[in-house]
């Protein structure tokens, strides 16, 4: 049975009542579900197959290996997957994206576009809601790895900040590994 608004979805203690929904073209779903920060926050997981079960909890590691991976594979197709993410991220729908960029970043390896089109949404949304601050050198630093790839930092996203500078940094040539501990970003495995 397909998850649906107001049900519940994951196991014993874990279980979270699900906010929204999407079905994604290839019959994955990704869902927004309650989380416990505050009474605004959420977690994004991604279902993969209903049954058997098959969920995660999309993560930046995830999306920064396959930004890695698309980058080997086709730089100039990689780049306008950042293209498309900081557009969906700058607040154009994500149905329009991904119809313009669909065919731009075809043949692409990893995860589908339509996924980290809509499942980014979710999570730099996320991001948004629970920042709290950061320095003044730290907010420069981002600033300045994003310009990079020509892309500004909106001034009312800045919990996303580090996210998609992230993803520019790795465009910059930084490896993944080393991107994710400079941004101090959780690569803990699961279960820790």
């Amino acid at each position: 049975m397909k998850p649906q608004v107001g049900e519940e979805w994951g196991r014993g203690k874990f279980r979270k009542r699900i906010r929204e929904v999407v079905e994604l073209s290839n019959g994955w779903y990704l869902l927004k579900t309650d989380d416990s920060k505050s009474a605004r926050d959420f977690k994004v997981k991604v279902v993969f197959s209903l049954k058997p079960s098959r969920s995660m909890t999309p993560k930046h590691a995830h999306f920064a290996i396959d930004f890695y991976g698309k980058l080997c594979n086709d730089n100039n197709k990689a780049i306008q997957v950042l293209e498309a993410i900081h557009k969906v991220w700058a607040g154009k729908d994500a149905a329009q994206v991904l119809n313009e960029y669909k065919l731009k970043t075809s043949e692409l390896p990893g995860y589908p576009l339509e996924y980290i089109l809509y499942a980014l949404r979710w999570i730099l949304e996320q991001e948004d809601l629970n920042f709290t601050s950061r320095s003044e050198s730290k907010q420069e630093d981002l600033t300045s790895i994003c310009r990079q790839q020509k892309i500004v930092l909106l001034a009312n996203r800045k919990g996303s900040h580090l996210a998609m500078s992230l993803l520019c940094d790795i465009c910059n040539g930084t490896h993944p590994v080393e991107a994710l501990l400079k941004g101090n970003l959780d690569i803990r495995p699961r279960g820790k």
